[in-house]
């Protein structure tokens, strides 16, 4: 126990000890290593570097880390902010294009419509050509719309017509089936498929144009509701089976694809959806990179994401591309039906709506004008696989096979024919809409052009060109026609040079020439106005001297040089006699003339020089048809026109023509103007219109200018007003008066149509009586040479006496 507590005692000394011990052992080796650095101050250097190195080599991997994190996610962001960016960039610009105006739509020109009514003055040979250049099938029984059955008897013709659906300006109407009967040239009844009379119908419209823009695109645009089902699933079948199902990009489809291409070598097959088709379309460019490809795929996620299937469906079905018409890209089904076929797409057949859809993947390699066997080739396999999906039948597919391809020609299809005519439209349109972004949009124009009227009119200044230049001598001639419908006051045909179908110098409304012995017609309503002037006054025809709006003397003369001395008015007028027009003229006033001019419809200001009253003005044929309008409608002026309505693309009315005939002339002096000049064709110098048409009542007037340059005729049945010029562009000579000349186009003209004669109620302010053309008064019967004339009630002798 004491040896323990010892011990226990010391323990603490004996640490003091050994730590005294141990510090004196590092005082002993501190100043030794400070001697050694001392010795050695290169190593002391390294020693340290070693030492820093390993001291900074943890805190720099951080930073490093930390610097690449950090630029990562930056990045991600920045990447994420702009493909946000981008993605309501894109989505932003397709939503402003496809739910505003997609494309920019040619403007679509319709014809008048050919209408019906009980006891009109038609033939049936006029409805057949006109159900002929509508597409119409001529069957035996009818099955379907755009066919027609006519069954002839003795008691006339009936044409039976299941007429075509169609949006007038007026309004939607649905197909229906019509039957007319006919009988001596008018339609005696109208009849609907229960046998119920009809008090009137009409035909839709044929379509003379489409008024290309600056995109070089031209389509038609159908409503999805108005596509076949057969194209809508046979399109589907082709190009894209899963599109009801896909969210715009097939992925499957494009692994597909790439692994086909890759074993093929090449490409042989595409792997892009309907609405990816539909994206490069409309957003973009031709070009082949797979930038293109990628903002294709964003943008149909975009669509299908923003638009039904639906829509989708519908834009595609009227954006993509199936061939060109010369220089205009011919875009969408529904335009490609008529360019092809000549027939709206619902009347389109199996083996037609296979051709179609085989089009889709190259319209240049299958164009069927160009290549017909290789477009045979992808037709039939297109029906093969509406076959194997149950589209069509076996014993379908079979006759489907057999079909040829029945393409109609080019020029047909193009739709470029009538430019006289388009170019008026044109101009009536910008001054109706000038907004060019309204018009792009796809109006419809609804025109009063009669296709009838314009073949024949086309007709008649290539045939009587050819035959007045080599019976007649004359060469280099021209040719200016339009004709007026005078109810509406409505262009409806316009024939502007010998070259019918090309475009260029508008003769009828930019050709300004004397218009010769067409102004008589005004100097003899002036006359006509006034109490002391009737169709039996006596004018004198005698030579004459006056001074010219040069001051130099202007001795005019007749045609044959002849005198003839005093003579009836009526007389001087029918046989264009020009020295009793020059000494009435100057009788009720140049200025009174002019005045007449300007209300029958002559806009400008016309110099009142004596030469005036035998034509001396110049006037385009168009103007000299408004004039003529004024007469033919009895003295009520109308403002022409050529377009009847204008609709835009969903049928809402942008404008539409009301006639509005404002009376400019009393109904006494008109009368007896027009009376004088049925004379004119009778028996005045258009008399041979009535070695042609015996049974018709038609008015009209010659001219003729000095040295023969220009021939003219201006004149109107019951219905059309038309005035024609002949002439050379040099102005020289012609060798025509215009008996000799103009009047053989309106011959021509009215041979190939039906023209109604005229049929005029008599005023009751105007009565008949007997005039002694040697004295100019009334006069019993069988006192010396007399005529039966009208005559004003106010003037009107019921017992005039013998005075010779």
């Amino acid at each position: 126990m004491a040896t323990k507590k010892t011990s226990d005692k010391n323990a603490p000394a004996k640490e003091k000890a050994v730590k005294k011990t141990a510090e004196k052992k590092e005082s002993v080796k501190k100043p030794a290593a400070k001697k050694t650095a001392k010795k050695s101050p290169v190593k002391k250097a390294t020693q340290k570097k070693t030492t820093n190195k390993k001291i900074s080599k943890a805190p720099l991997k951080s930073r490093i880390f930390s610097w690449i994190f950090s630029v990562t996610w930056k990045s991600a962001l920045a990447v994420s902010l702009c493909a946000i960016l981008y993605f309501i960039y894109l989505d932003s610009k397709i939503t402003r294009q496809f739910e505003g105006n997609k494309w920019q739509l040619p403007a679509q020109i319709y014809a008048r419509a050919m209408t019906f009514y009980p006891g009109q003055y038609l033939s049936s040979d006029e409805v057949i050509w006109e159900l002929n250049r509508l597409n119409y099938s001529e069957v035996n029984h009818i099955t379907n719309t755009g066919q027609y059955v006519i069954n002839k008897s003795k008691n006339g013709h009936r044409i039976r017509i299941h007429r075509r659906a169609f949006e007038f300006h007026t309004g939607t109407e649905s197909d229906i089936i019509i039957e007319l009967v006919f009988g001596s040239k008018r339609l005696v009844t109208i009849k609907d498929s229960r046998g119920r009379q009809l008090g009137g119908a009409k035909l839709e419209p044929v379509q003379i144009a489409r008024l290309s823009n600056a995109t070089g695109q031209d389509r038609e645009f159908v409503p999805l509701e108005h596509m076949p089902d057969m194209l809508k699933e046979t399109l589907q079948i082709v190009e894209d089976k899963d599109f009801y199902t896909h969210h715009g990009v097939s992925p499957f489809s494009i692994l597909r694809a790439l692994y086909t291409n890759i074993k093929a070598g090449r490409t042989v097959q595409g792997g892009s959806t309907l609405t990816q088709q539909l994206a490069k379309n409309l957003y973009e460019k031709r070009e082949r990179t797979l930038r293109r490809k990628i903002n294709e795929a964003f943008i149909a996620l975009i669509l299908d994401y923003r638009y039904s299937k639906d829509q989708i469906l519908e834009a595609y079905l009227n954006e993509v591309y199936l061939g060109q018409a010369y220089n205009q890209g011919v875009h969408g089904m529904g335009l490609a039906s008529d360019f092809y076929f000549a027939k709206p797409i619902d009347e389109l057949e199996f083996d037609q709506v296979a051709l179609l859809v085989g089009m889709v993947k190259g319209p240049s390699f299958y164009n069927p004008r160009r290549y017909p066997e290789r477009a045979m080739k992808r037709r039939d396999l297109v029906l093969r696989l509406m076959a194997e999906n149950q589209l069509i039948s076996p014993r379908e597919y079979k006759q489907a096979l057999n079909r040829p391809l029945n393409i109609q020609s080019l020029k047909r299809s193009a739709k470029v024919a009538h430019p006289g005519y388009l170019d008026l439209v044109s101009r009536h349109l910008k001054t109706l809409l000038p907004d060019v972004d309204t018009i792009d949009a796809g109006v419809r124009v609804f025109t009063y052009f009669d296709l009838q009227k314009q073949t024949a009119m086309e007709n008649s200044v290539v045939n009587s060109l050819y035959y007045l230049e080599k019976r007649k001598k004359a060469d280099k001639l021209q040719a200016a026609m339009i004709s007026v419908n005078l109810q509406h006051a409505g262009v409806s045909a316009l024939v502007a040079g010998r070259k019918t179908g090309y475009s260029g110098f508008n003769r009828v409304l930019d050709a300004k020439r004397n218009i010769g012995s067409l102004v008589k017609p005004a100097v003899y309503l002036t006359a006509l106005q006034e109490p002391e002037y009737s169709l039996g006054s006596l004018l004198q025809d005698e030579a004459i001297t006056l001074n010219d709006e040069t001051g130099r003397n202007w001795q005019p003369a007749n045609y044959d040089r002849k005198f003839r001395g005093p003579m009836p008015l009526y007389k001087a007028f029918s046989n264009s006699i020009n020295l009793p027009a020059v000494h009435l003229g100057l009788e009720v006033g140049v200025e009174n003339i002019a005045n007449t001019l300007n209300k029958l419809g002559a806009k400008q200001e016309i110099q009142t020089y004596p030469s005036l009253l035998l034509g001396a003005v110049e006037m385009s044929s168009f103007e000299v048809a408004q004039m003529y309008t004024t007469l033919g409608l009895s003295g009520y002026y109308q403002k022409l026109t050529s377009i009847a309505a204008i609709t835009d693309s969903v049928g809402n009315i942008l404008h539409q023509h009301k006639a509005k005939p404002k009376k400019v002339f009393d109904q006494e002096s008109s009368y007896l103007t027009r009376y004088a000049m049925k004379k004119v064709t009778r028996e005045g110098t258009a008399k041979r219109l009535k070695s042609h048409f015996p049974t018709m009542q038609l008015a009209g007037k010659t001219g003729t200018t000095n040295n023969l340059r220009d021939s003219w005729f201006a004149g109107f049945d019951q219905n059309t007003a038309t005035v024609i010029w002949v002439g050379r562009d040099d102005n020289k000579s012609t060798s025509l008066t215009g008996s000799s000349g103009a009047l053989e186009l309106y011959i021509r003209y009215l041979k190939q149509l039906n023209p109604e004669s005229i049929a005029e109620t008599r005023p009751n302010t105007i009565k008949w009586a007997f005039v002694n053309e040697e004295t100019g008064k009334q006069a019993p019967p069988g006192c010396g040479t007399v005529i039966k004339l009208p005559v004003r009630v106010s003037e009107f002798n019921p017992r005039p006496k013998c005075e010779r």
